[in-house]
């Protein structure tokens, strides 16, 4: 089967979405595929991504001068896969091939509608997702990611219930325990000593991701821990992802936890994967979530998960995370004291779910989709 893979501009810097590309590209050809990787070239923009003219620029590498080599590519595939429903205004251009498209949320259409609190979008935005929705409703059949997603996705009436399925997510890279002293030597280097406990928060700085209800909660065990004469379960906070707002960091000062609370970007895989081995838990109070990757990837590193009691994350997360109320910091420090006992077995638990998230089984999921769509398109007349 000859697979045409559409993946994302590197430009844009969508971490997520070329991790998915890349995991793709390395299980199909494992399972018989013979694949062509393409993606728009960077050709038109060189300015500084603070220039308005930035976006622009952008936009006619990847919607202009990218289409012919796309069309070209697609005569030659069985099936052509575009790996992210931001780019399904290409849909119109691969319709004489069997396609399919993941998508892997509705969140921006949903602002884009107004049904995002917190989420203004412009006129351009607005006309983007229109483009985004016409591309949808035009796939041959449109792969979510979780059962959420898929929901959502009829809901707002953007594709035909019978070209919708789900395929599940599997781990984008190897994430696995790493043993307490060679993670203890990743991390060294961010401050990290051997004796200090965290918790871990892996996300951007985005109202959904409520990183604010993860500071709040922190802040809440140290003090139930001061009331009551012991040790704080945890020393220190740590967010993989940008620097406290301003709003947060004086929060952090007014407490007294300013000293306590790290954030560490850039880090690499191995860097990633000691952070979680080596955390007391991963706290994940998101408020909306197409799937959720940083609960998965925490416990198949052995790391105990406090989520949202949201879909999908409820969904996903098995038996040995605890959900919790993401509006109450209050309540999700007591889960944390009340669950300090069995860290162990959530630990363990969480191991066995994360084997259900294999990128091995999701892209024998994506190949039972391609020859779906190949059959249904020999059968029409």
């Amino acid at each position: 089967m000859k697979v045409l893979l559409v993946g994302n501009y590197v430009p844009d810097g969508q971490t997520s979405m070329l991790a998915f590309r890349r995991v793709l590209e390395r299980e199909l050809p494992r399972l018989g595929c013979e694949l062509r990787v393409v993606a728009p070239d960077r050709r038109v923009l060189h300015v500084a991504s603070t220039r308005r003219l930035w976006k622009w620029l952008g936009y006619v590498d990847k919607f202009i001068l990218f289409l012919p080599s796309l069309a070209r590519h697609a005569r030659w595939a069985d099936v052509v896969h575009i790996a992210d429903h931001s780019n399904g205004m290409y849909i119109p251009r691969v319709r004489g091939t069997p396609n399919v498209i993941t998508c892997h949320d509705v969140i921006a259409v949903q602002a884009a509608r107004g049904m995002v609190d917190g989420w203004k979008v412009g006129w351009t935005g607005r006309l983007f997702q229109r483009l985004i929705a016409k591309g949808l409703s035009q796939a041959d059949l449109v792969a979510c990611v979780s059962d959420l997603t898929r929901r959502d996705l009829l809901a707002l009436g953007l594709a035909q219930e019978g070209r919708v399925t789900t395929v599940l997510n599997g781990l984008n890279d190897d994430f696995k325990p790493v043993a307490a002293d060679v993670a203890q030597g990743l991390i060294a280097g961010y401050g990290l000593k051997p004796d200090d406990t965290y918790l871990i928060h892996v996300g951007w700085d985005l109202a959904r991701k409520n990183r604010r209800a993860v500071l709040d909660t922190f802040i809440a065990l140290q003090k139930n821990a001061a009331a009551s004469g012991v040790a704080p379960l945890v020393r220190l906070l740590v967010f993989v992802g940008p620097e406290l707002s301003p709003e947060m960091a004086e929060i952090a000062a007014r407490n007294g936890v300013s000293e306590q609370v790290k954030t560490v970007q850039n880090v690499s895989h191995a860097e990633l994967r000691a952070f979680y081995a080596r955390a007391t838990a991963l706290v994940f109070p998101s408020l909306q979530e197409g799937f959720g990757w940083p609960l998965i990837e925490a416990q198949a590193c052995g790391c105990a998960v406090f989520v949202s009691d949201l879909a999908p994350m409820n969904e996903i997360g098995g038996e040995g995370a605890v959900y919790i109320d993401p509006a109450d910091a209050a309540g999700i420090a007591r889960a944390i004291e009340q669950a300090a006992p069995r860290l162990g077995e959530m630990r363990r638990m969480g191991l066995e779910n994360a084997q259900h998230y294999t990128a091995q089984q999701m892209a024998s999921n994506y190949i039972a989709a391609y020859r779906r769509v190949i059959e249904e398109r020999k059968a029409r007349p």
